[in-house]
């Protein structure tokens, strides 16, 4: 079986100042013995992780496919630029070719708690329709949050009536069951980048193999 990864640094494993380990998806490849296609990037919008895991099951054979996800911070997008796409997110631009940095700059300045807001509730839209297409494709798959919990209502969604992922998706409307959150409640410290040591990524790790497990996810 393969482990088809998605998302933004924390997936493609980054580490407390940049410090080396086993990430917590190379320790799950290892539990479950699974082959690896990681299509993880820094920075990641909710955006592209719906386009490159739609694309990736599009050109591949899935029929033995496990996919995890973790989505990062809702304000990020995805600009296509000259037929490349460039990852957006507050305070990270200096990989932007020089045309886009106005574009960047005026953008920075359109942030606010009520387009945030706004973004949570289109990502939660788009969430939910790539969980759909998982489902209708009989893909079993499992989502987290990265950062922090949806900040949103969304119509005919609220805390007490939250959308049913069956168990796919830990803690969507839950602020500390999000990697980041989870992992700093239990004691650990990040780098100014939200990175954690190898040490976290083992806990998180044995967080998602219970999780799985208990779920009957894989």
């Amino acid at each position: 079986m393969l482990l088809y990864a998605n998302g933004d640094s924390h997936v493609l494993g980054a580490m407390k100042d940049k410090s080396q380990g086993k990430s917590f998806v190379d320790l799950l490849v290892e539990e479950f013995q699974l082959l690896l296609h990681n299509d993880a990037e820094a920075a990641s919008s909710a955006k592209r992780i719906v386009r490159t895991t739609k694309e990736y099951i599009s050109n591949n054979p899935t029929s033995d496919t496990f996919v995890l996800i973790g989505f990062g911070t809702w304000e990020r997008e995805e600009w296509e630029y000259n037929g490349e796409f460039y990852n957006i997110m507050q305070g990270w631009y200096k990989h932007l070719p020089p045309k886009l940095l106005e574009r960047y700059h005026n953008w920075m300045n359109t942030q606010d708690s009520d387009l945030l807001t706004s973004k949570s509730k289109q990502c939660h839209k788009d969430i939910i329709g790539l969980h759909q297409y998982l489902n209708k494709k009989n893909i079993p798959h499992l989502f987290f949050n990265c950062m922090y919990n949806f900040v949103h209502t969304v119509d005919g969604t609220t805390s007490d009536e939250p959308f049913d992922w069956d168990n796919q998706y830990i803690g969507p409307y839950d602020n500390n069951k999000s990697y980041y959150w989870y992992l700093k409640n239990n004691g650990f410290e990040s780098d100014h980048w939200y990175h954690f040591d190898e040490y976290a990524h083992a806990f998180w790790a044995k967080h998602l193999i219970n999780y799985i497990k208990e779920n009957r996810l894989l």
